[in-house]
């Protein structure tokens, strides 16, 4: 009968089989991973150096667009309501004081067509207005996209149109 305590069943009384041999046992049998090799180290800096300026680029982009988005948005409403003031017989003058009020009064905004109805504008008249605005990027993404690029994106413009029918 062989010996309990022999060499050839040492390792077999771990539970552990051979394949696993790379995992060491210590304390209460529990096993660990041996400890990683020393030329590792910095590893995570030199990824996120790498990922980082992507991430920002992306990041960057989110932001402008969405602000973008929004001005643009609320560009579009302004000379929609404007137009449908227009349509309601309204001046020009109250036709811009009501796109500054919604748009806000520090911005300033270029009218390139403000057409109201009158007392007697007839059927298949519209009330048109087409205004426009500057778009101020606050992220770094517009410079470097003309360091890299060599466009110039300096003034963005944005454009809306509202056309309403006049109602008589």
């Amino acid at each position: 009968m062989p010996d309990r305590h022999s060499s050839r069943n040492r390792t077999r009384r771990t539970g552990w089989p051979e394949c696993c041999a790379w995992f060491s046992l210590k304390g209460r049998g529990v096993p660990r991973v041996k400890r990683r090799a020393r030329n590792d180290r910095g590893v995570a800096a030199l990824e996120t150096a790498i990922v980082m300026p992507v991430l920002l680029l992306i990041m960057f982009g989110i932001i402008d667009m969405g602000r973008m988005l929004q001005q643009f948005i609320q560009l579009t409403e302004a000379a929609r309501e404007g137009a449908r003031l227009g349509a309601l017989n309204g001046s020009v003058t109250d036709v811009k004081a009501k796109i500054s009020g919604i748009v806000g009064t520090s911005v300033t905004l270029t009218y390139t067509t403000a057409t109201v109805c009158t007392a007697g504008s007839g059927i298949g008249v519209d009330s048109k207005i087409v205004v426009q605005r500057t778009y101020d990027p606050i992220t770094p993404l517009v410079a470097l996209v003309q360091v890299v690029g060599g466009q110039n994106m300096a003034t963005i413009t944005l454009s809306a149109t509202g056309v309403m029918s006049c109602v008589g």
